[in-house]
């Protein structure tokens, strides 16, 4: 059965590559700045606040000016998506994930495990006016060394909070490498008095040990400036517009609602390690998420904060949850 998941999930990972060809657009000018965000995603920052599930995502991002690519992978990536600009972006980036009860010593199992990732994540972004191409790769480790453990606790223990005590039944140490890609479209819909109207759809995937997985969604959102970005910048799989953006107007905001739907046919933080005896618990493969935010950005500096509302992700009653993102990016 797993198998054939892995299958269809591959399949429609193919297809998104194959939609993810070369396109004619106009190209944008280039863009000498560089750009470096710090983004945090937490279900503290959610009505309510919990603690429990995706419980937080930390991410420290750098994007390069635009020409400033190898040429290699530059070839690479006129390759596969055609004309447009070319920028490099990288993230160091850690995930931390409990059980619904954080406060036992021998957790459900059959409640997802505890587990942390601590990942390098390089990408190519390649921009015409219209679309926003992406392909990466990251690599990481999940388990003790990802410090998990370390991060969450220790910052409970700072602000005064109980630790959450079931952490020795905690993913093992085991290394990760994940291939993603996709492709996100910018269409002008409407205009009302100086305030623009846009949808941006999007198809995504990855194909590695961490999750294999292929999605479709979109957000619609109003305001000003909106040719500067993609979207606001959110930690994968949900919808991200990057953290590459290059305003058009002295003040841009905007705000923004959004969907997607998503196979999943692996995610070894919900079904245990690969390689070796972990908890782990069954996969819910259809999964979906909803988005509501907004964004401004003044004097080079963007300001994003989302609120996303997620359908559950493995069997035995889990939960639907939420959790909230805040991203500062800032232009040199």
């Amino acid at each position: 059965m797993k198998k054939a998941a892995t299958a269809s999930c591959f399949a429609a990972l193919v297809a998104v590559s194959c939609i993810v060809l070369p396109a004619t657009a106009a190209v944008p000018s280039d863009d000498p700045h560089s750009i470096v965000t710090i983004q945090l995603e937490n279900d503290a920052l959610s009505i309510p606040s919990t603690d429990e599930l995706y419980s937080s995502g930390e991410r420290l991002g750098y994007v390069g000016p635009t020409g400033a690519v190898p040429g290699f992978v530059s070839a690479l990536g006129h390759q596969m998506f055609g004309e447009g600009t070319q920028r490099l972006e990288v993230d160091l980036q850690q995930m931390i994930f409990t059980p619904t009860n954080t406060q036992v010593y021998n957790p459900d199992p059959q409640d997802r495990p505890y587990a942390g990732q601590l990942s390098l994540r390089l990408s190519l972004i390649q921009d015409t006016t219209q679309m926003r191409s992406i392909a990466g790769v990251a690599a990481g480790v999940v388990g003790p060394a990802s410090l998990g453990q370390s991060v969450q606790n220790g910052f409970h223990e700072t602000i005064g909070q109980t630790p959450n005590r079931g952490w020795h039944y905690q993913l093992h140490n085991e290394p990760t490498l994940d291939f993603f890609g996709g492709r996100i479209w910018r269409e002008n819909v409407a205009n009302f008095g100086g305030i623009g109207v846009q949808v941006l759809p999007q198809l995504t995937g990855q194909l590695g040990n961490t999750e294999i997985y292929a999605q479709a969604g979109g957000i619609v959102r109003f305001g000003q400036g909106l040719d500067s970005d993609f979207g606001p910048a959110l930690i994968q799989p949900q919808i991200s517009g990057t953290d590459a953006y290059t305003p058009t107007r002295p003040f841009v905001w905007y705000i923004f609602g959004g969907a997607l739907g998503r196979f999943v046919a692996h995610d070894m933080l919900i079904q245990g390690n690969d390689f070796q005896s972990s908890r782990g618990t069954g996969l819910t493969h259809w999964q979906g998420d909803l988005e509501f935010g907004a964004a401004v950005i003044y004097r080079g500096v963007r300001l994003s904060a989302v609120e996303t509302f997620e359908t559950p992700e493995f069997h035995h009653s889990a939960p639907a949850f939420q959790y909230g993102s805040v991203a500062l990016s800032v232009r040199f």
